[in-house]
């Protein structure tokens, strides 16, 4: 007599479901190396680095308004605005006199800061120079000595022999290269009395931050910018977001790659006011512009 066995199919059909189902748990959980071209960071690799199929546009374009000062509760003394022009792999440095069109009224940037923030500082700038700034970043003189000097010293070319007194300790500048430390640094750009006034402080915090980006840029990968940029955020004042940040780190990375010193600097030119303000020239709110990749 034929036995007939009783038939198991929903068995194997349950069974294939659940080794399907960790089958697709197992691709989505590891796609970064299954599929590394297929990540949430186009052009990047698993490891979030840069690749050669990355091509910058100006989308990847910022601008930001930096202030410095001495204290962290101190008004702001020095004002640069950071030019970043992603397809000509370009980063330019515009120191910003504090009486650039707002001088009316004892409006200097240091006021309007004390007035409305950084903010206030960045809307300023922006009017001033026709540009819209992305965002700012304040840092003090612990803050931005401890970036500095971990980002890696600056050799530069001090052009004439300076002595620099801050508070008890007396530093002296001899003409000719040497190798700058983070304190150094801030103490050139802020506390030098160079007597030559403003345009020729100018000229050397140019330098130096161009130097400074030039000769230590290149050793920069992927986990470093984040560390840098992890660092700003914890110690100084900024509406700087992880997004804005995210969203270049491509670009700098490319530029990392292909940019020859990529770093230079512009001194707007103009002419002083009665009131202590400074007006800058048509022509030269037209190079910035330019510098900026707007023209």
């Amino acid at each position: 007599m034929t036995v007939h066995r009783k038939s198991n199919w929903y068995v194997y059909l349950l069974a294939f479901g659940i080794t399907t189902a960790f089958v697709v748990m197992a691709i989505f959980a590891f796609k970064w190396y299954l599929f590394p071209e297929n990540t949430e960071d186009v052009n990047a690799n698993k490891n979030g680095e840069y690749n050669e199929n990355f091509h910058p546009t100006d989308e990847y374009n910022f601008k930001i308004v930096t202030m410095l000062s001495d204290g962290p509760s101190d008004a702001p003394e020095l004002f640069t605005l950071i030019l970043y022009n992603a397809v000509g792999n370009r980063l330019v440095f515009v120191p910003i006199p504090t009486g650039i069109s707002v001088a009316q009224e004892e409006r200097t940037l240091p006021n309007i800061y004390a007035a409305q923030g950084g903010e206030g500082v960045v809307t300023a700038i922006s009017n001033a120079v026709g540009i819209k700034c992305d965002c700012y970043i304040k840092m003090d003189r612990s803050s931005f000595c401890e970036l500095v000097s971990d980002f890696g010293h600056v050799e530069y070319n001090v052009k004439k022999t300076i002595m620099v007194r801050d508070g008890n300790e007396l530093e002296t500048f001899n003409a000719g290269s040497r190798l700058l430390s983070g304190e150094s640094v801030f103490r050139l750009m802020m506390i030098a009395d160079f007597e030559e006034g403003e345009s020729f402080r100018f000229n050397c915090v140019g330098e130096l931050m161009s130097e400074l980006i030039n000769q230590n840029f290149r050793d920069l990968d992927t986990s470093l910018m984040d560390t840098f940029y992890q660092m700003i955020m914890d110690n100084s004042e900024t509406n700087l977001t992880e997004l804005l940040y995210r969203s270049r780190k491509l670009a700098l990375l490319n530029t990392r790659e292909y940019g020859s010193d990529p770093a230079e600097f512009y001194i707007p030119y103009g002419e002083y006011t009665d009131d202590g303000g400074f007006k800058i020239a048509e022509n030269s709110v037209t190079s910035i512009r330019q510098r900026a990749g707007l023209e």
